[in-house]
């Protein structure tokens, strides 16, 4: 459980756990960065090449003989952004931007086969230009909070999730809860078939977590072997459904196979549900409590109110 602890802890007591969740908490986002991480499934380097195929583009347009016909904008700019657009999650931050390069790639591809004067095309390929470097930025900084082993938002995106879903529950009411899950046997299977194997299995655990959340759930690794489920629209008592469901099915399969064995995972949980009159980190502290209530029960239960 000590992965609970946080990066400015050492050895600190939950009320200094507490303390440091708060002051995470408040801590300002990177620009551009969304709340769920979800806008971390664009093509790799996709930008990048839109970025470099522009600019040589706009390069051979400045050098062009004033009398010469301008080149065509090369198709892979409309392509590319098109690609990156359709692997956009649904609701990202980034798909609005993307969607206005597209159309300012699909104009700019247009005037550039027509009698458009250079200047004119400099000035509009420079925007779009300007608009894809900002997006590139934008992408960049939220992968800088992904979980590099799992692919999930890590602590700091957590923590912003639920300071946002706390700032919604002031104004509109309605229900949010915190889940803490911990893996029941993950020790013995590092300690059996070694790191990688372990590494493997947290791995696949959090692609099954992630692909069995509603649409509007978000999970995140805390670390070790410690996820953080955050379910909007959701009392105790439906947040603890979603975690009984969540075992059921992921327990179902094998996780991972080594040395001829199936591997399965089974964790333990702890609910809370977000109080806007409670901080973060006394929230967090209720289900950290309560997932060691659980793990003093027998393990693979979900624990809500006390």
């Amino acid at each position: 459980m000590g992965a609970w602890a946080f990066d400015e802890i050492q050895g600190g007591n939950r009320a200094s756990m507490a303390a440091a969740a708060d002051r995470v908490a408040a801590d300002s986002r990177p620009p551009g960065c969304a709340d769920d991480g979800a806008d971390l499934q664009l093509p790799a380097g996709v930008l990048r090449h839109v970025r470099r195929s522009l600019s040589h583009w706009l390069e051979g347009v400045l050098e062009a003989n004033p009398m010469a016909r301008p080149a065509l904008l090369p198709g892979q700019v409309e392509q590319w952004l098109a690609q990156a657009l359709q692997a956009a999650s649904h609701g990202s931050s980034l798909q609005p931007g993307l969607a206005d390069a597209l159309q300012q790639a699909h104009a700019l591809q247009r005037m550039s086969a027509g009698a458009t004067p250079s200047r004119t095309l400099v000035r509009e390929g420079l925007g779009l230009l300007m608009r894809v470097s900002d997006l590139e930025s934008d992408w960049a900084a939220q992968q800088a909070w992904l979980d590099p082993l799992t692919g999930l938002p890590g602590r700091r995106a957590l923590l912003q999730r639920l300071q946002s879903e706390l700032s919604r529950l002031r104004r509109q009411g309605d229900h949010c809860c915190v889940a803490l899950l911990d893996l029941d046997q993950f020790k013995p299977v590092n300690d059996q078939f070694g790191h990688l194997v372990g590494d493997r299995y947290l791995a696949a655990f959090a692609g099954a977590l992630s692909a069995r959340l509603r649409s509007y759930d978000a999970a995140f690794r805390y670390g070790g072997d410690e996820f953080v489920l955050c379910l909007p629209q959701a009392s105790e008592q439906e947040a603890r459904g979603v975690i009984e469901r969540l075992r059921r099915d992921i327990g179902e399969k094998p996780l991972v196979n080594t040395q001829g064995r199936d591997l399965f995972a089974a964790f333990s949980a702890g609910v809370a549900a977000l109080d806007p009159h409670k901080s973060l980190g006394q929230i967090l502290g209720e289900a950290d409590s309560r997932l060691y209530a659980a793990k003093r029960a027998g393990a693979q239960r979900p624990v809500g109110v006390a």
